[in-house]
């Protein structure tokens, strides 16, 4: 009883199929991890909003840390080479906003304490979009 058995995953052509898809996602992942936004380097500037309606917003970076008043007390924030920017210290009681770390291009968000930084771009003069 010498059967010959089929084969179970796939065969000649669908190695080929398989093989094409493998390829145009490596190309897929190679262009998006190319097309990464750019950090914020040298002129940049964040906006920061506490919950005791405040809206502040430095151009940096800045040669001394920001202090800034929260929710329960003060909140400190720093800026770094290349435009990274943390939050030092802060009156909030876990601490998770300080154990964030440095960020070139995303929120920092202290709960507790009602404070949000911001990081933006600065302005370029190229057109973004256009909408009619």
């Amino acid at each position: 009883m010498n059967k010959l058995v089929p084969p179970l995953f796939a065969g000649r052509h669908d190695w080929l199929v398989l093989a094409g898809l493998l390829a145009i996602s490596l190309v897929a992942w190679v262009g998006h991890y190319y097309d990464q936004p750019v950090s914020f380097r040298g002129a940049c500037k964040i906006r920061i909003f506490t919950d005791p309606a405040q809206k502040l917003v430095f151009s940096g970076p800045q040669a001394q840390p920001i202090q800034v008043n929260g929710k329960i007390g003060p909140a400190t924030v720093e800026w770094g080479d290349g435009g990274k920017i943390r939050i030092v210290s802060s009156a909030c009681p876990c601490k998770v906003c300080v154990n964030m770390g440095w960020t070139d291009n995303s929120s920092l968000v202290c709960v507790p304490n009602g404070i949000i930084v911001d990081p933006t771009a600065a302005a370029s003069s190229e057109i973004d979009a256009v909408t009619r």
